[in-house]
């Protein structure tokens, strides 16, 4: 069963990346390579639910152009810093996965094509209020330029 949804993986090595394609590819996700300035506007026009990166210096950059995103994609960041640790949390603006290095190229398949299966996500008033400081009222995002998103356990 093919994934709902477009995965964009961006490397500064362009081995790296298009052999996470090909594994993701063979898997039945629909990969899409990125290593250049126009990775931003691949995102936008595939629509990628997801988007892979490591964090070398187009990772870092992507990662801060997706804050500013209406609707950001989930990012999964694949680290191999002494320190990281396998985690999944939201920032405030979108949902990150950090997963250590060396990882099993099946098993980050399964975990991509279970991520993009979900088609529910937290709703955007409801993350503004576990965000907010108890004594402040959340303002709710402008609910023409954000899609619905529910909390999914």
């Amino acid at each position: 069963m093919a994934v709902d949804g477009v995965v964009v993986v961006v490397d500064d090595n362009a081995a790296s990346c298009n052999e996470i394609v090909e594994w993701l590819r063979a898997n039945d996700v629909d990969a899409r390579a990125a290593s250049d300035a126009g990775v931003m506007r691949l995102i936008e026009d595939v629509k990628a639910r997801i988007v892979i990166c490591r964090p070398g210096s187009t990772g870092i950059a992507l990662f801060h152009a997706l804050q500013e995103a209406i609707a950001p994609p989930m990012v999964v960041l694949l680290s191999d810093a002494p320190a990281a640790k396998d985690e999944i949390y939201c920032n405030g603006r979108m949902l990150v996965a950090v997963i250590r290095t060396p990882v099993q190229m099946p098993s980050l398949a399964r975990f991509v094509k279970l991520v993009a299966g979900i088609t529910s996500r937290l709703d955007p008033a409801a993350l503004a209020a576990l965000m907010a400081p108890a004594d402040e009222t959340p303002v709710a995002p402008d609910a023409q330029e954000t899609a619905m998103l529910r909390l999914i356990h």
